[in-house]
């Protein structure tokens, strides 16, 4: 299974990632999804992919769920701009559904 967290740069990414390292999920199967580049590369020294995403850019978002089984979705921060940023990252995701 492969997972993209987003806000991997920031205090509760950072811990999600760190989260599913510690539960045994093998670490070349997480990317870790932020916009600061010095973080990203920081955390890319647990073996986990890393990608720079803007939530005001659908096409770096698309680029960095390619092929994800799952996605955690961390807020962004900026007041006033969650709800359209947060869209542009549910519409990037890849979808599956199962009908039970």
């Amino acid at each position: 299974m492969s997972v993209v967290v987003t806000g991997a740069t920031g205090q509760l990414g950072r811990l999600a990632v760190e989260a599913l390292i510690a539960r045994g999920t093998d670490p070349a199967g997480i990317t870790a999804a932020g916009r600061n580049a010095d973080r990203l590369a920081e955390i890319a020294e647990s073996g986990v992919a890393t990608a720079a995403i803007d939530f005001d850019d659908p096409d770096t978002l698309e680029e960095a769920f390619r092929g994800a089984d799952a996605l955690l979705l961390v807020s962004g921060g900026e007041v006033g701009a969650r709800e359209p940023q947060h869209r542009n990252a549910i519409e990037a995701a890849p979808v599956s559904y199962t009908h039970l």
